[in-house]
C-alpha cells in the first residue's frame, strides 16, 4: 500500500507497506524509481547501506530500527528513497509504526515550517527518535536482567534464569550488530552529504550519529554486565553439581559398607565373632549402622558433604 503522508512546496513523502506488485507498477511507471532500488529497500533482510548518486538525485538508505514484534528478532531493516526530491520510506507490519514518529518528529529538533522544511532535514528528524529506541531497549534489557539477577536464591529456577540471561544475550547481539552498521552508514550519509545540504542539516545528522554512539556504548557495557552474570549463574550451576557429585560419591562409598559386612559372613567362615550366636543377625545389623554412621561422621568432618 502506498500512502502519501506529507507534501510541502519542496518535497512530498510516501510510505510504503508490505508492497504489492501493483504498487511496485506505481512506482516504477509514476515516480521514477528502478526495479533494483525498489528491490533493495523493500528486502525483509537487506544488510544496512547507503548509495547515492549526486547526478541522478537519488539515494538509497537501509538503516536497522527495532522491531515491533521483537520475536525471532528484536532489529528489522527500514528501506529509504530520496528520488527527484522526495522521501519514500519501505516498511512492514514489525516496522510500520515508523511512519507516526516520521510524522511527529522529535521534540529535540525543532523542525522549520513546511515552506522552508528541507526533505533531508525531515529524513534526519524523523530518523532521531528510532534511534533513542535503541537506548530504551537497553534500558528494559537491564531492567529484565536485574530482575534475574533478584532471582538467583532460588536455586530451583536456575535453568530457567539460565535460559533467560541466554535469551537476553541473543537481543544485544542484535542490537550490538544493529547500532554498529548504523553508525558506518551514517558516517557515510555525512561523506556523501557534506556538499549538498546546510550545515544545519549536517549538526542534525551529528547529533543522530551521537545518539547512536551512545547506544552502541550502552550495548557493550549491557552484554558485559550480561556476559558476567550469566558466567555466574554457569559458576553456580557447576557448584551445585560438583556438590551433587561428591553427595553420590559419599553415599556410594557408605553403601558399600553392608555389601562388605554381609560378605564376611555370607561366606560362612568359622571363627567369625558372632556368626553362630543367636543374636549373630541383629549384632551384624548394628556393626553395619555404626561403620556407616561413623564413615558418613569423616565424610562430613572433613567437608565432603559440604557446598
Amino acid at each position: 500500500m502506498i500512502e502519501m503522508l506529507k507534501q510541502t512546496p519542496k518535497f512530498s513523502w510516501y510510505h510504503i507497506t508490505d508492497m504489492s506488485p501493483a504498487d511496485e507498477k506505481t512506482l516504477l511507471d509514476d515516480h521514477g524509481l528502478t526495479e533494483q532500488m525498489i528491490g533493495y529497500a523493500d528486502d525483509h533482510n537487506e544488510s544496512v547501506r547507503m548509495e547515492f548518486d549526486p547526478e541522478a538525485d537519488e539515494a538509497l538508505i537501509i538503516l536497522d530500527v527495532i522491531s515491533a514484534e521483537p520475536e525471532p528478532v528484536l532489529t528489522r531493516p527500514l528501506g529509504i528513497v530520496l528520488v527527484n526530491g522526495n522521501l519514500y520510506t519501505f516498511a512492514h507490519r514489525p516496522t510500520d509504526y515508523i511512519k507516526k514518529i516520521f510524522l511527529n518528529g522529535d521534540a529535540t529538533f525543532h523542525r522549520s515550517d513546511d515552506d522552508e522544511m528541507s526533505v533531508f532535514e525531515f529524513m534526519v528528524t524523523g530518523i532521531y527518535p528510532l534511534m533513542t529506541m535503541f537506548g530504551d531497549e537497553i534500558t528494559e534489557i537491564n531492567r529484565q536482567r536485574r530482575a534475574i539477577q533478584a532471582q538467583f536464591s532460588s536455586r530451583k529456577q536456575l535453568t530457567k534464569h539460565t535460559n533467560d540471561l541466554l535469551h537476553l544475550q541473543i537481543q544485544m547481539i542484535y542490537l550490538q550488530n544493529s547500532l554498529a552498521n548504523d553508525l558506518i552508514m551514517f558516517d557515510q550519509i555525512r561523506r556523501s552529504y557534506e556538499n549538498h545540504v546546510s550545515e544545519a542539516d549536517l549538526d542534525r545528522l551529528d547529533a543522530v550519529r551521537v545518539e547512536v554512539e551512545q547506544a552502541r556504548d550502552m550495548a557493550g557495557l549491557a552484554m558485559e554486565v550480561i556476559n558476567a552474570v550469566a558466567d555466574a549463574t554457569g559458576s553456580l550451576g557447576n557448584r551445585d553439581l560438583n556438590w551433587t557429585m561428591k553427595v553420590l560419591t559419599v553415599y556410594s562409598i557408605v553403601f558399600t559398607i553392608p555389601t562388605i559386612v554381609s560378605g564376611f559372613y555370607g561366606e560362612n567362615v568359622d571363627y567369625l565373632p558372632f556368626a553362630h550366636g543367636a543374636s549373630g543377625w541383629w549384632v551384624t545389623i548394628i556393626i553395619m549402622f555404626l561403620m556407616m554412621i561413623g564413615a558418613t561422621y569423616l565424610f562430613y568432618h572433613y567437608g565432603f558433604l559440604k557446598k
